[in-house]
């Protein structure tokens, strides 16, 4: 019986413009990115690059993704999670992990973000 395959591609690294504030939009500030997509196994052997959900273009997604600024993590998120599923429709869930590692928050010493999961 097929079971579920899950495509994870972790800690990636951008650079980006995204935030409330007026420093995050105007210096930018790094970001790290996980995420995780889970697809129906097969019935066959997988031999084909097709049967599969390709990770470079998935990360090419991620990538134009982070390159349009938002003011909301929260916003960015959902696109990412939309577009994905929009490009592979066979997708049955999603798990996305966004953090600003250098967060503007006076005395912080860590990193903020947000996390959105979504089953289908």
């Amino acid at each position: 019986m097929p079971g579920q395959i899950t495509l994870s591609l972790l800690d990636l690294r951008f650079f980006a413009y995204h935030g409330w504030y007026a420093s995050e939009t105007q210096q930018g500030q790094p970001f790290q990115v996980d995420l995780w997509v889970t697809y129906p196994e097969p019935d066959t052997n997988l031999e084909r690059l097709e049967q599969t959900i390709d990770y470079t273009v998935v990360y090419q997604m991620l990538k134009t993704q982070m390159e349009n600024p938002r003011k909301l993590l929260e916003d960015l998120a959902q696109s990412i999670l939309s577009d994905l599923r929009n490009r592979f429709p066979q997708v049955l869930e999603l798990k996305l992990h966004i953090q600003k590692i250098s967060p503007p928050v006076a005395g912080l010493d860590g990193r903020l973000g947000i996390q959105l999961h979504r089953r289908f």
